[in-house]
């Protein structure tokens, strides 16, 4: 559920506070729309490559070979368009954020932009995966440690 509220999760947009969820969920469906694009394609190019082969007339073929170049053209486009814009945001946004202290983060309009292109990391979040990460590095290292012993203990019962 998203918590709006919480002051030290969210960015200050030119006077509009916006949580970082709600950041991160547009960067969820841009990339949701850069892979559903070319599995559409694909689908319905084969729908259409069928339907050509079963079709009698040349009339026929001709309309689903050009329903499959509008459609390849359009998935072009929307790529090509996305491309453009995270690349135009990308570069004119300032890397520069400043924190109030609410523990808010202060970004101007392009810095905002950019996060809804790129999503942001969640302070909560990160401070888990990195405490998380340690521990897993720690028990990988145990259960190695203690695979060896078992390995060279059965080589000593085999002598």
């Amino acid at each position: 559920m998203l918590n709006i509220l919480d002051a030290a999760n969210s960015t200050l947009c030119d006077g509009i506070l916006v949580p970082n969820e709600l950041f991160n969920l547009v960067h969820t469906i841009i990339n949701v729309i850069k892979i559903a694009v070319p599995i559409l394609l694909i689908i319905f190019g084969i729908i259409d490559f069928a339907k050509s082969v079963i079709a009698k007339s040349e009339d026929d073929v001709k309309k689903y070979r050009k329903n499959f170049v509008s459609r390849l053209i359009s998935a072009i486009v929307v790529f090509l368009l996305i491309f453009i814009v995270q690349l135009a945001v990308n570069m004119i946004a300032s890397v520069e954020e400043t924190t109030n202290e609410n523990g808010q983060t202060i970004s101007d309009i392009w810095s905002c932009s950019k996060k809804f292109i790129n999503g942001v990391e969640s302070k909560s979040n990160s401070s888990t995966s990195n405490t998380n990460g340690n521990s897993n590095a720690n028990s990988s290292s145990d259960n190695n440690s203690s695979s060896s012993s078992t390995v060279s203990n059965a080589s000593t019962n085999n002598n």
